[in-house]
Parts: C-alpha cells; sequence; structure tokens
C-alpha cells in the first residue's frame, strides 16, 4: 500500500509536467494561429494602400490629359472627365485630413476613402492603419511623400477652375495662354508623379520589411513548435511507460475482478480478483472464454455468431457462473481497446453484487408481503389481480377470489391476548396456504381479512374450497391453547370474467359479499350474485367517471342556466345554473349521462368544486351582470356538505368574493339532509354566516319533510317537480303544492316550482302564491354566457324544434 502510495505522489509532478508541456505546445499553436491572422491582416493593409495608390496616381494623370484637351478645345465634356478624375486623390487626401484631426473624423475619412475609389472591405483596414501607424518608422516616410502631394492637388484644382472663368469670358484661349497652361500642367504633372513614384517606393519598402518579418516570426514559431513537440514526445513515452506499469499493478491488486479479451472472447489477462469472485483456479480462468463464464442468455451475438462488442459491453448487471455450479450476479463494463492494424481487445471489469440482489429481493418482498402471515400484502394482491384481469381478457375464462374475515377476532385478541391473536393470523394464513394449488394464491388484505385466489374456478368449486377451510378451522384454536375462543369466519365467494371492470369492482364485490355472510350471521358462505347487467352497468359507469374526470381536468365543462320567473317581480333576475360536459368531439352532454354515476361512486365533491370554480370566473368576468342579478342557485351534492375540505372551499370562495356571496343560494336536496342532519346543519349555518343563501331542493318529497324546517335556516323551498307535474290531475299533489306554498309565506319563506311545463300550471301556481316559477314553459336552460349577455329580461322561449317540454336538469 504504501508503495503503491509513492508511485501516485512520484507521478503527480510527472504528469503535472506533461500537462504544462502540452499547454505550452498549444499555447504556441494558439500563437502561431494569431501570428499568422495578424501577417495575413497587415500583408492586406499593404495591398490596399498599394491598390489606393494605383488609383490615386491614374487619378491625377487623368485629370491632366483631360486638362490638356481643354485647354486646346474648351470643351466641356474634358473639364468634366478632369473634375471627375481628380476628385479620387482629392477624396483620398480628404480621408487622411479627417484622421489627422483630434478627434479623428472616422465618417469623413470613410466618405473620402470611398470617393478615391478604395474597395468598401479595404476602409476600415486604411483606416485604422494610417490612425494607429503613421508615426511608425515603416510607414513615416510614406506619409510625408503622400503630405508634399497636397498642394500640387490643390493647385491643379484651381487651375481646372481658372480654366473654367477664362473660357466663360472669352470662349477661345489665344496661343500663348494655351502654351503657358500646358507649361504648368506639365510641371504639375512631373510634380505629382515623382510625389507618386517615392510613395509606391516607400509602400513597397514597408511591403518587404513586412515579408521579412513575417518569415522571422514564422520561421521562430515552427522551431518553438519542434522543439516543444520533441520534448513532448519524450515525455508521453515516459509517461506511456510509467502508467503501463502502475496499470499493471493495479491491475493485479484491484478488489474487482478485471479480465481482456480477444476480439472472440477468449481470455488473455484476468486478475486474482475475478478467479476469486468465480471460486475458480487462476490458470483455469486463463483458459477460458467468455461463453464459458457467463449464464446462458447473457451474450450478445451477432447474425453471424460472433459478439457484438458495442451491445455486449454496455454497462449492466450479468450472470456469471461459478466453478462449484453455482451463479452469481456480477456488475460490468467494459469498453474495445484498438491496436491499430493488429485489431483490437476487450478490457472488462466484474464487480461481485450479488449482495446486493439479494437484499433488493428482500426488500422487493417485505415490500409486497404481510410482515406478520408472509402472505402478499394488499398492493400485492392488487397487482397480482390486475395481471389475472389482464389475462382474462386477452384469453378468456373465470377466476375465483373469496374475501375471508375471521368473526369475533377482536375478542381472542382481548381475551387471550395479542400475541395469540397473531399466532391465529399466522397458523390461519398457513391453512389456507395448504388449502391451495400451486396455480392459486393467498394473501392478507389487512387485519382479520384474508383474500384466496383460485385460477380457473367457477363460483360453485370456489364455495366448496372454502366451506372446507370452514369445516376444519375449529381446530386451529383448539391446536394453540384450551382458553383461545373458537375461531370462525365468514366469507365472500366471486367469480369473474373479462366483464369485471377493474380490480376495485373485484375487490369491492367479494367484500360485500361476505358483509353479506356476517349479516346472514356469520360462519357461513355467501357468493356474489350480480347479474350481467349489472356488471355491464358498473363498466359504464367507469367509462362515465373517466369522461367526467378528463373533463375537468381539460376544462371542457360547460355551464348552462334556467331562468327562474317570479311574477310579481318581472324585473328580477334568477335562475339556477346547470352543469354539462363538453365531449373531445365537441358533443355537449347533458347531467342525465353522468350525475348518476358521479354520486354513486363519490365524484360529488370534485364535480362541485370545479362548477362553484367555473361559476365565479365568469361572474368575475361581467360585473354589469353581477349589479343585475338577484339570484343565482347552484346544486350542491350530499357528498359535498359532509366534507370538511369542502366547506373549507365554499367558505374561502365567499370570503374572496364578499360582493357576490349574497347573489349565492346553494340547493341542497331533502334526502342529503336527511341522511346527514348534523353536518348539513354545520354547512348551512357557516355559509349563510358568509351571505350565501340555502334552498331546500324536492322539498317535499320525504316523510318528515315540514318537521326539518325546525332544525334548519333555509331560505328557499323548492317544490319536488313531481308534485307541480300532477298538480292538475292529482288532488293530493295540488294540496301539497297549495300547502307548502302557505307554509313558505308563514315562516317568510321563497317558494319555486320547479317542473312547470304548462301556461295553465304557471297561472294556478302563481294564484296559490308560489313567487318562483321555473321549468320548460317559462324557459328553456342556455348557455349562461347567453343569458349574461341577454340581460335581465324575462323573455319566454319557445322550446326547441323536435323536443318534447319535458323538464330535465
Amino acid at each position: 500500500m504504501e508503495t503503491s502510495d509513492t508511485a501516485s505522489l512520484q507521478y503527480v509532478p510527472k504528469a503535472r509536467g506533461l500537462n504544462r508541456r502540452l499547454a505550452l505546445l498549444t499555447a504556441i499553436a494558439l500563437a502561431l494561429v494569431g501570428v499568422s491572422i495578424v501577417v495575413q491582416e497587415i500583408q492586406a493593409t499593404s495591398t490596399a494602400w498599394i491598390v489606393g495608390q494605383s488609383h490615386w496616381s491614374r487619378g491625377q494623370q487623368r485629370a491632366v490629359a483631360a486638362l490638356e484637351r481643354y485647354v486646346d478645345d474648351g470643351r466641356e465634356v474634358d473639364l468634366a472627365e478632369a473634375r471627375s478624375a481628380l476628385a479620387i486623390p482629392l477624396g483620398d487626401m480628404h480621408a487622411r485630413l479627417a484622421l489627422e484631426q483630434d478627434p479623428p473624423d472616422t465618417a469623413a475619412a470613410r466618405t473620402g476613402f470611398l470617393q478615391g475609389g478604395n474597395d468598401r472591405g479595404d476602409i476600415n483596414r486604411l483606416i485604422l492603419s494610417y490612425r494607429h501607424g503613421r508615426d511608425l518608422p515603416v510607414f513615416r516616410a510614406s506619409s510625408r511623400v503622400w503630405q508634399q502631394s497636397d498642394a500640387g492637388l490643390l493647385e491643379l484644382q484651381a487651375m481646372a477652375d481658372d480654366l473654367e472663368q477664362a473660357m466663360a469670358m472669352t470662349g477661345v484661349l489665344d496661343e500663348a495662354d494655351r502654351r503657358g497652361y500646358r507649361l504648368r500642367l506639365q510641371a504639375l504633372d512631373s510634380e505629382l508623379q515623382a510625389n507618386a513614384a517615392a510613395f509606391s517606393a516607400a509602400l513597397l519598402d514597408m511591403a518587404g520589411l513586412v515579408r521579412l518579418l513575417t518569415l522571422a516570426a514564422s520561421v521562430l514559431s515552427v522551431l518553438a513548435i519542434t522543439l516543444v513537440a520533441i520534448l513532448l514526445a519524450r515525455r508521453v513515452r515516459i509517461v506511456h511507460f510509467e502508467q503501463e506499469s502502475r496499470f499493471r499493478a493495479a491491475f493485479h491488486q484491484a478488489h474487482v475482478g478485471m479480465l481482456k479479451l480477444d476480439p472472440h472472447g477468449q481470455v488473455l489477462e484476468a486478475n486474482q480478483a475475478l478467479a476469486d469472485i468465480l471460486h475458480m483456479p487462476h490458470s483455469a480462468l486463463l483458459a477460458s472464454n467468455l461463453a464459458q463464464l457467463l449464464v446462458e442468455g447473457e451474450m450478445v451475438l451477432n447474425q453471424d455468431g460472433s459478439i457484438d462488442w458495442p451491445r455486449q459491453l454496455r454497462p449492466s448487471e450479468l450472470r456469471f457462473r461459478r466453478s462449484d455450479g453455482g451463479l452469481i450476479w456480477g456488475r460490468w463494463s467494459g469498453t474495445i481497446v484498438p491496436h491499430g492494424r493488429r485489431g483490437h481487445s476487450v478490457f472488462a471489469i466484474v464487480e461481485d453484487v450479488s449482495q446486493t440482489h439479494a437484499l433488493a429481493r428482500e426488500v422487493a418482498h417485505q415490500a409486497s408481503h404481510d410482515p406478520l402471515t408472509g402472505l402478499a400484502n394488499r398492493h400485492e394482491i392488487e397487482q397480482r389481480l390486475e395481471r389475472a384481469l389482464s389475462q382474462l381478457r386477452g384469453e378468456g375464462g373465470l377466476h375465483a377470489l373469496c374475501h375471508f374475515n375471521l368473526d369475533h377476532f377482536k375478542l381472542v385478541n382481548d381475551s387471550a391476548g395479542h400475541a395469540a391473536g397473531d399466532e391465529i393470523l399466522r397458523v390461519f394464513a398457513g391453512h389456507l396456504k395448504a388449502a391451495v394449488r400451486e396455480s392459486d394464491w393467498v394473501g392478507r388484505l389487512g387485519a382479520d381479512e384474508f383474500a384466496l385466489f383460485l385460477a380457473g374456478t367457477t363460483q360453485d368449486e370456489a364455495r366448496r374450497v372454502a366451506q372446507r377451510v370452514m369445516d376444519t378451522l375449529g381446530q386451529i384454536s383448539l391446536a394453540l391453547s384450551p382458553e383461545v375462543p373458537t375461531v370462525s369466519c365468514s366469507v365472500g365467494v366471486l367469480e369473474f370474467s373479462a366483464d369485471a371492470p377493474d380490480v376495485n369492482w373485484v375487490l369491492s364485490a367479494a367484500d360485500s359479499a361476505c358483509y353479506a355472510a356476517k349479516q346472514g350471521g356469520r360462519n357461513r358462505v355467501h357468493c356474489f350474485n350480480e347479474n350481467r347487467m349489472a356488471v355491464a352497468e358498473r363498466r359504464q359507469d367507469a367509462a362515465r367517471l373517466r369522461r367526467v374526470s378528463l373533463a375537468i381536468a381539460e376544462d371542457r365543462l360547460v355551464l348552462f342556466a334556467q331562468r327562474i320567473e317570479h311574477p310579481r317581480m318581472p324585473g328580477y333576475l334568477h335562475y339556477e345554473v346547470l352543469v354539462r360536459l363538453r365531449d373531445t368531439d365537441g358533443t355537449v352532454h347533458g347531467p342525465a349521462e353522468f350525475i348518476a354515476a358521479v354520486e354513486r361512486y363519490g365524484m360529488g365533491m370534485a364535480l362541485d368544486r370545479s362548477v362553484l370554480s367555473l361559476l365565479f370566473r365568469h361572474l368575475q368576468q361581467c360585473p354589469a351582470h353581477v349589479k343585475q342579478l338577484g339570484l343565482c342557485n347552484v346544486n350542491v351534492s350530499a357528498q359535498s356538505i359532509t366534507e370538511p375540505a369542502f366547506l373549507a372551499f365554499v367558505s374561502d370562495l365567499l370570503e374572496r368574493n364578499r360582493s357576490m356571496a349574497g347573489r349565492l343560494c346553494l340547493e341542497i336536496t331533502e334526502t342529503a339532509v336527511i341522511h346527514n342532519l348534523p353536518q348539513a346543519r354545520r354547512f348551512i349555518d357557516a355559509v349563510k354566516a358568509r351571505g350565501c343563501r340555502i334552498a331546500l331542493d324536492d322539498f317535499g318529497s320525504g316523510l318528515s319533510s315540514f318537521g326539518y324546517l325546525r332544525e334548519l335556516s333555509a331560505d328557499l323551498l323548492k317544490i319536488d317537480g313531481a308534485f307541480v307535474r300532477d298538480m292538475e290531475t292529482n288532488p293530493v299533489s295540488r294540496a301539497t303544492v297549495r300547502a307548502i306554498a302557505a307554509l313558505g309565506r308563514e315562516l317568510d319563506l321563497q317558494v319555486v316550482a320547479e317542473w312547470v311545463e304548462t301556461e295553465a300550471a304557471a297561472r294556478a301556481l302563481a294564484d296559490m302564491g308560489v313567487q318562483g316559477l321555473q321549468g320548460h314553459a317559462i324557459a328553456w336552460p342556455q348557455p349562461l354566457e347567453e343569458l349574461m349577455d341577454a340581460g335581465p329580461g324575462p323573455e319566454r322561449q319557445a322550446p326547441p324544434t323536435g323536443v318534447e317540454p319535458r323538464w330535465r336538469g
């Protein structure tokens, strides 16, 4: 260990030295690239100056030649050509003067250089090089020559102006004047050409110097890179040798298995750790190949039978054979090591993870099994039933599930102690396991409840199995202790097929059959006998619930509203909010298609919360409508009024929207009140304290309707529509309606009659003193948004074409 540590410490500075040389080589390479870029830019700048000088010289020569022609002929076109040609060197001059200002005027310089005929791509080079390089020795001579040419250019420009004035005054120059102008032009041309030649020579000297500097920099860079490369190659050879030595030491001293294979899977090298993992002599390991080491099915082969190394070497956990016939789990990873023309080898690492797998199996078993009895727990029972249902839906057939519940088990715990109770549960679990075949299984649902699954078994066969278990159950308590009470059990038997809606239904049906056995006197077997129509209805209910859940999640609930007319208050805006469901294809479904399933399976609170949230969202977006609104009724399910969470939700909603609380009336059915009177009273008192009103819906349908008014502080009574519908033909219904109307007047409660389907019924109800009328004779349900846009007018609506005017919420 100390030797290894010392080697590691010695290796660190060597590795750092190698890194420094690599960094130096990289820096020199980058510097060479930078120098190359700078050199290319300097060369491009030199070329730009040379090209610009060429434009300058040609422009000056053309200007002189055009002025000479103008002196001889007096043609305006020659004067115009002279001025155009002269603009080129003058543009360069103006650009230079703009750059010599303090501060430099780069915009004017750019304009001047463009006027001088220079390429747009070279303008920035000309500006930067002159601004920052005109005082350098290599550029100073060129700059001075260029400045000396300014006087000649300005004189040439002045001569053009003089000639133009002379021609305008005399029309034609005499011979003496022409000779004088020619001599002046020739002198200026000679002077300017001499300057141009000197400027060009200075530029060529500068270009030559740049080439020499570039050559020198390139040579030095190449020499530096060559030297560093030689040193680096030497260091790499040393480090490679040291690494190879260290690798071999680590290979043989490692605590994990390592091996080197040829392309065919033959072991070339392996360390002692791998031999120990496989319980194999090292010499035997070196004589093996990978196919002999791995369990069948772990090799990944190509179509030609060769090893598919890219896939075989993916990190994974594989099963290896031990020399004693056992197997181990090994965490396997590897890489392909290329050897150039000699092909490649494979290096792999194997770590023994058998204990990890054993621990994982133990954890998985504990997560899926009851610790007391060792049976499958409820979660595992549900998983197995799910697989059984999938098998039935794919292959058909029948299975049976027996739900066992020990009778009076609490008496065992109380009389003999919990230790005796636990022992009975363990013995009973073993008793159940002994009664089933290999294809069957037993699980503990919880407490003193057990599940027995019988594969491919009919109801009659399952009943016989359950009866045999019951017949021998009494022997358990006798075998434990005379003090332990005799144990019996109640059993519910369910036969199910692919028609079963889901696992929850299977467990619920078996539980209900067991409950029936207990209700029948305990210590007996009861079979679940729901017919196929009922099963189909449950499946449809499950589909409806999924549709409602998706509609809530995807915001596809639609609110409709039906006006409630107040004959004595024509302008009073009162309506009831009704819920619809828009399907994914745009079809709108009425509540008759889903409300029953929602209430039957406990989704009422979720739907009520969504409806109230959507309603308040609409009202918040239309404050003008809220000002006109008298009262808005919303139905609340029996489940919702018993849930503290729903009361907290409604209370929070009303607190945050106090201006709308007094315009909201929650309708609670009389049936919900009768079955949950304490919770209903608590709910009503809480929402009324926040300004909300309460209506008792379907009032009169219960036998104790009038008596419950003493217990509840309602604001509005809605007469059961069945009485309103039949009151024209049934005296009892008519008398009931009249009594409820009189009761409302006496208690100062508003009374609303629903299911008002005819004008005659509406008139009769108004004569009885019923304040509110609701039904198709008054108004048909319409989208809430349309009603909010329409305003408070009490217009009567005709029924839609082809629709029989019957009230449906």
